[in-house]
């Protein structure tokens, strides 16, 4: 059975994002900053694959969460 996966997105800047990827490949990624925002796409590749070098998305890094 598919789960969600949690992740944490380590981006160029040094901050630290935290999401997660459901069961059918959608990804949330909560922004943590002032106002909290979030971030939704179809695919992890969506999210991140192709942003220019100004998005703050580009060059991040993923951390899996480890499943408990």
């Amino acid at each position: 059975m598919a789960t969600t996966r949690p992740f944490t997105l380590h981006l160029d800047d040094g901050r630290v994002w935290h999401g997660a990827q459901f069961p059918s490949g959608h990804v949330a990624v909560n922004h943590l900053e002032p106002g909290g925002a979030f971030t939704g796409a179809t695919s992890m590749s969506a999210l991140l694959d192709d942003l220019a070098p100004e998005d703050p998305l580009h060059g991040a890094r993923i951390e899996w969460d480890e499943p408990e």
